[in-house]
């Protein structure tokens, strides 16, 4: 029987053609069985792997458990387990926190709703809203100055198909836009009432 300090031992792949090794540890049985699914094309009977003994090439073992009960792989001692002391008592102080008061509430200011509404931008400056009147129950009249793309995209969805009535004016495919923007976007429904006169 041949001892391990007589041979070179090394987890070599048996697949011919294949030079594929691996150092004689677990962690060599490890990588050289990892390395065996490189070769799944091929039938088990041609697959595997041996200790070899590599100035010979003889075989040495098999299998791990039989490399080791050989004593050509070393197994690790158990590690040993550390007792941790468990750590010195610590004082907790308790700290007083300063009370913070919540801010106080101002009451509603009493203006009228014109007050707060936005500024409107002069269109020679580049603005697009123009307000004109707004009605106290909350609804505005104004104007607005689109792009011309807009107009583009109108007849496109007509021409794509994505308009179905024919008859629909700009106007109205505008309102379904913006409506169908703050369903999707912002899940709010707009809806259309009557201007009081």
């Amino acid at each position: 029987m041949v001892t391990k300090e007589q041979v070179k031992a090394v987890w070599k792949c048996s697949v011919e053609g294949c030079n594929y090794t691996a150092a004689p540890t677990v962690e060599g049985y490890r990588k050289i069985s990892g390395h065996q699914l490189a070769h799944t094309g091929l039938p088990k009977t041609k697959r595997g792997f041996q200790l070899v003994d590599e100035s010979t090439g003889e075989i040495l073992a098999q299998k791990l458990e039989e490399a080791t009960a050989k004593g050509f792989i070393a197994t690790k001692p158990p590690e040993p387990t550390m007792t941790t002391a468990s750590p010195p008592a610590m004082e907790i102080k308790q700290v007083e926190r300063p009370k913070v008061e919540p801010p106080k509430a101002e009451p509603p200011k009493e203006t009228p709703p014109e007050a707060e509404l936005p500024k409107a931008i002069p269109a020679e400056e580049g603005g697009k809203v123009e307000l004109t009147t707004v009605k106290t129950a909350g609804i505005f009249t104004y104007e607005i100055t689109l792009p011309a793309d807009a107009f583009t995209l109108f007849n496109l969805a007509k021409a794509c198909g994505l308009e179905t009535n024919s008859e629909k004016p700009f106007d109205e495919w505008v309102w379904d836009c913006i409506r169908a923007r703050f369903s999707k976007d912002y899940k709010q429904q707009l809806v259309l009432a009557p201007l009081e006169e």
